[in-house]
């Protein structure tokens, strides 16, 4: 039987699905569904949604939508606290607000991070070193009062 007609429909119908999912509905959308459940009932599904969500933040942050991003950042940093991806997720939620001009909430963040030698336990997060490098920039370019670090 040949099936080659269908090859078209398919190609459509798929590249319009993934274009859903990259669209604000989509995304919220998975949003609902990654926070629906209640933590700590199944590991396996709290494994899952705390990666769809980090998943779903990088996506906001990579199109430029720094507030939705954090949003979903401090969603999956408050369900997850402990989550796999939870020092990349302040790394990352740092990241969004340079972005969004909030340089005190960052400078924390990466002082934290600084502080908790997060490197160690996700190598996604700059080393102390850099850490420390964007810290000064950021204080120095912003005019950041100084603080005890």
């Amino acid at each position: 039987m040949d099936l080659s007609f269908l090859k078209w429909p398919i190609i459509i119908l798929v590249i319009g699905s993934l274009g859903f999912l990259i669209s604000s509905p989509g995304i919220e959308y998975m949003y609902g569904k990654a926070t629906a459940g209640a933590v700590g009932a199944d590991p396996a599904a709290d494994k899952a949604n705390e990666a769809t969500l980090s998943r779903l933040a990088g996506l906001e942050l990579a199109t430029f939508r720094y507030k939705r991003a954090s949003e979903i950042y401090d969603t999956a940093l408050k369900r997850f606290p402990n989550g796999k991806n939870s020092w990349n997720n302040w790394y990352e939620l740092a990241r969004c607000f340079e972005k969004l001009e909030q340089f005190d909430k960052a400078v924390d963040i990466l002082v934290m991070l600084r502080d908790e030698n997060a490197d160690k336990q996700d190598e996604r997060v700059a080393s102390p070193t850099q850490l420390d490098a964007r810290i000064q920039k950021l204080v120095e370019v912003h005019e950041l009062p100084a603080r005890p670090w």
